[in-house]
């Protein structure tokens, strides 16, 4: 008997259910102070090791692009159980026998391959919906997620344990439903189109930014007996939030310059808090940068399942703009575990190293405007395809609503969010032709702003000859 599929407008409200599980087992590994209690003084190490083996998956994705193969039969769900299933279960064990150091840093590794696995997996179901409001579906999966993570860790050992096994085999079995059931999640183009470059600036920023956020969930994680759930899940909930309001009211995605900008603004609002505030408010300032690296990482993600909407090989594109971010926060966490263990008076200046980092790149913004990640399609042998797929996309639309070739080029720049004035100096027109192409682009489209023609842009399908 054949499956009957769904429509994919469906199926994203159960992809978020399922998404929800994955984010809340990762607020239960890192921000819980259960899942690693049973070691004692190396639960810093084993949330070390579970960070490591995210990096571990994306650097590997990175390196080997066509490591996952587009099969009927995908082993990459049942890897991924197997992977995230050690973890769980050793704590259960735990609870009535004594297990080796050794085991326990293996398996939160383990669970750490397992996370990114999951992670790089979920984006070919919402690549499939990639319209206006994906970036709200996601961030509501968050906020659910905290939700969920706040549910487990109220109930009585071992059943709190019990979340981490079954967590992450739920939100894969949602990924196995959505992915059997959804119209067109087979539909894959046959050029294969990979090249995803980032601005060195833009990468260097994250990088900072992971480190940034490495610090404050060390000093939280090293804490976390003093937190309440709710707190932890409130501070999930307010990035989480923040980022759905602003897929919702503004009806676009993030850019995710945009999010850099206003993240470097909240961090340096909450690192000023660490540094300057009595030890009973650090946690709450935490919690305070807890919320901005939920807001600042949905909106990079977003941007990428975007970004690699109609490519065979998304889990490359998105592995290559995620890396950076963990790899950051792994270089601070491993500082602050050195500096805490030579010298722990050295430690109460860890929060000015973190105001230091912020002014260098305050420095940045100043004096090196920051771009749009310009992302360049190319074929596995580097050849660029013309134009690209934003540039198809304009192109598209540019037929759809008959505009001149030169109308084209300025639906082009606007798509970008360039104004008249820069038009006109780009083309080497004036002012005033480059606002009365503008006017007449705006009348043939039958749009008011410039937002309206960005969405149209962005919901335009391009198929690849």
């Amino acid at each position: 008997m054949k499956v009957k599929k769904a429509h994919v407008r469906t199926m994203l409200p159960i992809a978020s259910a399922g998404f929800a599980s994955f984010w809340a087992w990762f607020y239960l590994v890192l921000l819980s102070p259960y899942p690693a209690s049973h070691a004692g003084d190396l639960s810093l190490v084993l949330k070390l090791a579970f960070l490591v083996g995210v990096l571990a998956v994306l650097l590997l994705v990175y390196l080997k692009r066509d490591l996952f193969s587009r099969t009927e039969h995908d082993p990459l769900p049942w890897a991924a159980a197997l992977l995230s299933l050690p973890l769980g279960l050793l704590n259960l064990v735990a609870h009535y026998a004594a297990v080796p150091p050794a085991a326990f840093f293996a398996a939160w590794f383990l669970g750490g391959c397992g996370f990114s696995l999951i992670f790089l997996l979920w984006p070919k179901v919402f690549m499939v919906g990639w319209q206006k409001d994906v970036g709200a579906y996601l961030s509501a999966s968050a906020l659910a997620g905290a939700v969920v993570y706040l549910f487990a860790c109220e109930l009585l050992p071992p059943y709190g344990d019990v979340a981490l096994v079954l967590l992450p085999l739920a939100s894969l079995a949602v990924l196995h439903y959505v992915r059997t059931h959804i119209v067109g999640s087979e539909q894959e183009p046959d050029s294969p189109l990979e090249q995803t470059r980032l601005f060195p600036l833009t990468g260097f920023t994250v990088a900072v930014f992971g480190a940034l956020f490495g610090i404050a969930l060390y000093l939280l994680c090293a804490n976390l007996d003093a937190v309440d759930p709710l707190a932890v899940a409130a501070a999930v909930a307010c990035g989480a939030g923040l980022h759905l309001a602003l897929s919702v009211l503004v009806k676009r995605y993030v850019p995710f310059g945009t999010a850099e900008k206003v993240a470097l603004l909240l961090l340096v609002v909450g690192f000023l808090g660490l540094a300057f505030l009595g030890p009973g408010l650090m946690l709450a300032c935490c919690l305070f940068i807890v919320g901005v690296y939920v807001y600042l990482d949905f909106s990079n993600l977003s941007a990428l399942v975007g970004f690699a909407s109609g490519h065979p090989s998304p889990f490359w594109r998105i592995a290559r703009g995620q890396l950076v971010l963990p790899a950051g926060m792994i270089v601070s966490w491993s500082l602050c575990m050195a500096i805490e263990y030579a010298n722990p008076s050295l430690f109460a200046y860890v929060p000015y190293l973190a105001l230091g980092l912020l002014l260098a790149l305050a420095l940045l913004a100043a004096f090196v405007p920051f771009k749009d990640n310009t992302f360049a399609d190319k074929t596995v042998k580097a050849e660029i395809v013309e134009g690209g797929y934003f540039k198809q996309r304009c192109n598209q639309a540019a037929q759809t609503y008959k505009l001149s070739n030169r109308e084209g080029e300025i639906l082009y720049y606007l798509a970008k969010g360039r104004n008249a004035q820069f038009i006109a100096d780009e083309l080497n027109i004036s002012a005033y032709t480059a606002k009365t192409h503008v006017y007449h682009i705006y009348q043939k489209m039958g749009i008011n702003s410039q937002q309206e023609l960005i969405s149209i842009v962005d919901s335009t399908e391009v198929v690849y000859q």
